[in-house]
């Protein structure tokens, strides 16, 4: 069991951005059947020669843990590539108060590298950087999704409302 934990500095205050996050999910996409999501790497990110960016559409299910006091929600995430050449992945996303209006995002959970000793192996010599760009490319998609959502509410007040 591979373990993987990636963050991102997202412009949103902490006690709105699991809100965001949660939408992120539940929105319906151009393009995507509810309940799949399509994750991208760049091999820029691995730091190997070339520019390939590969992708793969895996089925993600969801669930927001409401927390207790101040502490923001979390979602508890899982994905299955439906393909035996790729790993399944179990995990929470949550969120930290960061400095201003900012909070730090992260996603962190554990995969099976599929195969047995050679999946392990093939892990530990690439399968974890490309873990690690995918997760990053995910909490950077993410991440553009709240700030632009939250950038628009912001911006909303009653005055633009529609008046009857």
């Amino acid at each position: 069991m591979t373990k993987i934990k990636q963050s991102v500095l997202v412009d949103c205050p902490l006690h709105e951005i699991m809100y965001y996050a949660e939408r992120y999910f539940s929105v319906h996409r151009k393009g995507q059947e509810q309940g799949t999501f399509t994750l991208t790497v760049d091999s820029a990110a691995l730091n190997m020669p070339g520019r390939v960016q590969a992708s793969h559409q895996v089925n993600v299910a969801y669930e927001v843990k409401k927390a207790a006091g101040n502490e923001a929600d979390a979602i508890s995430l899982a994905w299955d590539p439906q393909d035996k050449m790729m790993p399944r992945f179990a995990g929470v996303l949550h969120a930290e108060r960061s400095e201003g209006a900012h909070s730090t995002l992260i996603l962190e959970g554990t995969y099976n590298p599929p195969f047995g000793a050679v999946g392990a192996a093939f892990d530990a010599v690439l399968g974890q950087r490309i873990a690690s760009a995918t997760a990053n490319s995910l909490l950077e998609d993410i991440k553009t999704f709240i700030e632009e959502s939250y950038g628009v509410a912001r911006k909303t007040t009653l005055a633009d409302s529609p008046k009857e």
